[in-house]
């Protein structure tokens, strides 16, 4: 059987005008496509069994990490505790042989040489004599360890006379030291020398923590990297000759400042991005905290922890892919006589949803599809229909709103024989410098309406005011300004017309705040108010008054820019003489404002929204 739908122009006979038959359901199809993947569950329970096999893995990792990292925080834990026992133990049989002798003998520098090795490759004993400190010391320092190693023996020297007393058995452990090119990371433990209950000096040593690293960090983490950060935050040790290095601030990374943020009483795992060469890499790193405070940190690349991940994912999904391969093949036929007409359906529908209300699908098929696509004709037809009538009905209520706008204008302008098309020619003045000044849309539409009616307050004055041959007294122009307010109160019941008020309100403001009613200035004036300030004023140095006789354009000209900044806006009136210069506002026959055709078309749309 053909399935079919194909785009084309509406047939000759309309849909709907015929009954349709359907001579078969799809359901038929589905079932024989769905017969012939059967084995789609075993691909589910291999996907199911993969996701769990995944999220196992996952743990595991992250497991192994916090295991590595608290196994050699522990080690370095037994290993600086082993160096403190020692230390401790030199510091007391120095303390009995002072309690025999009465003081350090000749023989001590040779049993202080004797304690030193590859762990501890520095031995001194500062040691009080009278008003004065002595030192005996044995193997190397380095000159830019001394100062390092005097300032930690002096803090170290405070706390253990401060101590010794209640605890004859303290050690105090420094924070790492590095030194050296490349930098190489030491410690200096002190422990206190007692003798008869007194405190007799202080015996500290230099260990060399890099060389404790190197015995805890022996094996090899592929992918992996293993560092070592004090409480600052900066690196002392690195498997790593890259990055981290020691030395190194590492407090940008995400996972030291959770170290740094916490009590660092325990140990975390955590997902964190890193900038490595430019290029953003997701790491999953773990650490765990020492006896001293320092955090150990393993750290790689998602890529690198879920190789495993991966590979098993990889190797399950190959066998999952020979199983449904043949299913795939002798269903493929099937379900592309089943997509296919739905995807012409569905473009069609796309094609009408985007506004060509036009597009129709011719049916050639008698099932649930083909009865779907002549609905959608039907549909289709009913919409365009629908939507023909809705723009007519739009387009004749703005034409109606329009003509009854200019026609209210048109008889308030009627009420003063001065001032007969006064609105209309404003109108004109305020569309074409809105246009000048780029305003379209809906701004545009506003100014449009708003200057048309900007003198409908006007209907509220008394003719004898409007029509008053000579020049009004003040308590008369007191009662003309206030045809600004009573036209907002006008329009302001009416929610449609709420935008247009600014323009009816305050066109008789000025910039410099002489204005009325409310005396604004500058920006607190509208921008449709400040438009229409300039059209009104324009128009009425243009055309004769009681009081004064019209302007031409070229002297009305003038008093504009002698009325920038301080009246009116220097901004609308430079678009003003943008839009003379261009012709747009003509000269000629002044009393009927003749505007240059065509430049105050406006888009056909609701008046105000």
């Amino acid at each position: 059987m053909s399935t079919t739908i194909q785009d084309g122009k509406k047939p000759a006979v309309a849909p709907g005008k015929e009954p349709f038959l359907r001579r078969g359901r799809i359901a038929w199809t589905l079932a024989v496509v769905l017969l012939l993947i059967g084995l789609a569950p075993l691909a589910l329970m291999a996907w199911k069994q993969t996701q769990f096999n995944r999220v196992a893995l996952a743990t595991a990792q992250q497991e192994y990490q916090l295991l590595v990292a608290e196994t050699i925080a522990r080690e370095i834990d037994i290993h600086l505790d082993g160096l403190r026992a020692e230390l401790l133990r030199v510091s007391q049989t120095l303390g009995g042989a002072i309690r025999r002798t009465g003081g350090p003998d000749a023989e001590l520098r040779d049993d202080l040489a004797g304690v030193v090795d590859e762990r501890m490759p520095y031995l001194r004993y500062d040691y009080f004599l009278e008003n004065d400190v002595r030192s005996v010391d044995a193997g190397e320092l380095t000159d830019d360890l001394k100062p390092i190693f005097d300032a930690g023996l002096e803090e170290a020297a405070a706390v253990l006379i401060a101590a010794v007393q209640t605890r004859p058995d303290i050690t105090i452990l420094s924070v790492p030291i590095l030194a050296g090119s490349p930098p190489r990371a030491c410690v200096v433990i002190s422990a206190p020398v007692v003798s008869s209950g007194r405190f007799r000096g202080v015996l500290s040593s230099l260990v060399d923590l890099e060389h404790v690293w190197d015995l805890v960090v022996s094996r090899r983490w592929p992918g992996h990297t293993v560092f070592g950060v004090d409480r600052s935050g900066r690196v002392f040790s690195s498997n790593s000759a890259v990055r981290p290095r020691p030395g190194q601030d590492a407090t940008d990374s995400a996972l030291v400042q959770r170290f740094l943020t916490s009590s660092r009483v325990g140990r975390e795992t955590l997902q964190f991005i890193e900038i490595v060469d430019g290029e953003e890499i997701e790491f999953n790193g773990s650490y765990e905290v020492t006896r001293q405070g320092w955090g150990v940190f393993i750290q790689a690349p998602l890529s690198e922890v879920y190789r495993p991940i991966e590979a098993m994912v990889e190797s399950t999904w190959n066998t999952a892919l020979l199983v449904l391969v043949l299913c795939v093949a002798v269903s493929w036929f099937f379900a592309r006589t089943l997509s296919h007409p739905i995807n012409r359906l569905a473009g069609a529908s796309s094609r009408f949803a985007a506004g060509d209300l036009s597009t129709r699908v011719s049916v050639r098929t008698r099932n649930e599809i083909g009865e779907l696509a002549h609905s959608f004709n039907v549909m289709a037809d009913e919409i365009e229909e629908q939507i023909r009538k809705l723009k007519r009905a739009a387009r004749e209520n703005h034409e109606l709103f329009m003509g009854t706008i200019r026609a209210m204008a048109q008889a308030i302008d009627a009420k003063d024989p001065y001032t007969r098309g006064h609105s209309m020619r404003v109108n004109r003045y305020s569309v074409i410098v809105a246009k000048e000044l780029g305003l379209t849309g809906t701004q545009l539409r506003e100014i449009h309406v708003s200057s048309l009616m900007h003198d409908v307050g006007k209907i509220g004055i008394n003719d004898a005011i409007l029509q008053k041959p000579g020049k009004l007294t003040d308590e008369e122009f007191e009662i003309m300004k206030t045809h600004t307010v009573l036209g907002a109160n006008i329009v302001a019941p009416i929610r449609q017309m709420k935008r247009i008020i600014p323009g009816l309100r305050w066109h008789h403001e000025r910039m410099g705040g002489q204005g009325y009613p409310d005396g604004l200035s500058g920006d607190q004036i509208p921008l449709m108010a400040r438009i229409i300030a300039i059209a009104d004023t324009f128009d009425a140095i243009t055309t004769h008054r009681p009081y004064q006789k019209a302007m031409t354009f070229d002297e009305a000209l003038e008093v504009l820019e002698r009325l920038k900044g301080v009246a009116l806006d220097g901004k609308i009136v430079d678009a003003f003489f943008s839009a003379y210069s261009k012709g747009l506002i003509k000269s000629e026959g002044i009393e009927k404002s003749i505007l240059a055709e065509g430049e105050t078309t406006l888009p056909e749309a609701a008046p105000v929204t």
